[in-house]
């Protein structure tokens, strides 16, 4: 129910739109209206352009939005699978001598659902996977390699497979960087894990062979392109030669600054899970995530510039270490937990509704005033669905925070289960109360149809001077410029 939002989204979606409105020269060098984009790789395009021409009768913005969505239940699904069999293994289920406890299924049914809800409720992730970004579609593919490297503990071939496909893929959606890390996950497990170790040979083996047969057509095929194909084939390889030339003093300091809060509340969870793990690192439900986190936490460094995006993919294994140290947390921690987060999602979740209800009846006059300047100029209406919608979302939240409090229910998942409940309350009123305002704040579709006005109705193309990647992209939607 939105436009195409300024910066990363706007310039996402207009890789993919350029695709479903031009030619196969399109499709293999990912440009916006025209202007290369080595910065992006085919990918992710590719499944957002065919979603595009296939579904005619929607929007192009909804259906290239359609295939994000379905990128995102990809990584729920790659998540949970890649947790399940990891967790239900020997060593990783607390000793029950008396047999009074859950079983393995049941148990690795619970650790992964704590994952899920660990990865829901951290908070850098929420904004970013809700974007058409090269950068989100990045987090479903270390998702989808996660799960090939837990599946090949008893499937050595195919989850080699899968992982080798995902580190391909990592080539073709955020560069060679991101895949470099995820191939020194692969190639470190038999090293600090005994169970890799077992099925090294054919891990590894699948994993390079599928790899470098996978990553290979798309940069041969620019290379056979002639010489626009080779001109961007060498721009999309100094892009890459750019992610090397940190770090900067500046980065290390954004890092420090972002890091507590972005991956709020699961390194805390994480890190005591390691603290409690600690005589037990090459247990695989314990060595995969480890490895991962180690191999990506180094990537964001040597970027010429820091950016949260450089960040994103680690929430997944520390999303995973936290919910392997749930079943350890003491009550008193879950109940800090809880306190935290009842007072402060409740807190967000009033001053939401409060400065809405401003924004629409004008009192009080000072919080009415403030919340203009989320969107000025805006003409604020009462927008019944989704004020009911928002109502249901608040009533939900109560009754969690109750069922939560008076029934202190034994699962595992409920030290976080009001984090996460609390983060989809605040994302959900968000994005119903606010949705049309911060559309009209992120949006630059009254600015593309009045260029698009003021031009004459036969011109060969528009010239332009340093207009931004999503600017760009939505003039080239909305407006449907032809630019030089």
């Amino acid at each position: 129910g939105r436009d195409p939002w300024r910066q990363g989204d706007a310039a996402g979606f207009g890789v993919a739109l350029s695709m479903a409105r031009g030619t196969g020269a399109d499709w293999l060098m990912p440009n916006i209206a025209g202007e290369a984009s080595p910065s992006n790789g085919p990918l992710p395009f590719w499944l957002g352009a065919a979603a595009a021409r296939a579904l005619p009768f929607l929007s192009e913005h909804a259906a290239v939005r359609g295939a994000a969505m379905l990128s995102l239940v990809l990584l729920f699904f790659a998540l949970w699978y890649a947790v399940y069999p990891l967790a239900k293994r020997p060593g990783v289920m607390p000793a029950d001598p008396l047999g009074a406890a859950a079983s393995r299924v049941d148990f690795g049914r619970a650790i992964a659902d704590s994952a899920l809800l660990v990865l829901l409720a951290t908070i850098g992730v929420i904004a970013r996977v809700h974007e058409t970004t090269a950068e989100a579609a990045q987090l479903t593919v270390c998702a989808v390699f996660l799960f090939g490297a837990a599946r090949a503990l008893e499937h050595p071939l195919s989850g080699g497979l899968i992982a080798g496909g995902a580190i391909a893929a990592s080539v073709m959606t955020r560069g060679m960087l991101p895949a470099a890390a995820l191939l020194a996950n692969a190639l470190a497990l038999p090293l600090f894990s005994r169970p890799y170790r077992l099925v090294a040979w054919r891990w590894l083996a699948s994993v390079l062979a599928m790899a470098l047969a996978a990553s290979l057509p798309w940069p041969l095929a620019l290379a056979g392109a002639g010489e626009t194909g080779r001109a961007y084939l060498e721009a999309w390889l100094d892009w890459n030669r750019i992610q090397l030339t940190g770090p900067t003093l500046a980065g290390i300091g954004y890092y420090l600054r972002t890091l507590p809060w972005y991956f709020w509340p699961a390194w805390p969870i994480a890190a005591w899970a390691l603290i409690r793990w600690r005589g037990k690192l090459g247990l695989a439900a314990v060595a995969l995530p480890l490895a991962m986190a180690a191999a990506f936490d180094p990537v964001a460094l040597p970027a010429p510039s820091a950016s949260e995006s450089h960040l994103l993919p680690a929430a997944l294994p520390l999303a995973m270490l936290a919910a392997a140290g749930l079943p350890t947390l003491k009550r008193n921690v879950v109940s800090l937990i809880d306190w935290f987060a009842v007072m402060t999602y409740s807190v967000i979740g009033f001053v939401v509704w409060a400065y809405w209800i401003a924004f629409v009846t004008g009192y009080p006059p000072r919080m009415a005033f403030r919340a203009s300047q989320i969107a000025p100029g805006f003409e604020p209406d009462w927008i019944v669905v989704e004020i009911v919608l928002g109502l249901l979302a608040s009533a939900a939240w109560l009754a969690l925070v109750r069922w939560r409090v008076s029934r202190q229910p034994p699962m595992i998942w409920r030290a976080v289960v009001l984090s996460s409940g609390g983060m989809v309350l605040a994302w959900f009123l968000l994005m119903t109360l606010w949705l049309p305002a911060f559309n009209q704040r992120n949006t630059y579709r009254d600015l593309a149809l009045k260029v698009a006005a003021a031009l004459p109705e036969r011109y060969d193309c528009v010239s332009t001077r340093a207009l931004g990647a999503a600017q760009r992209a939505t003039l080239f939607y909305f407006g449907h410029l032809r630019f030089a």
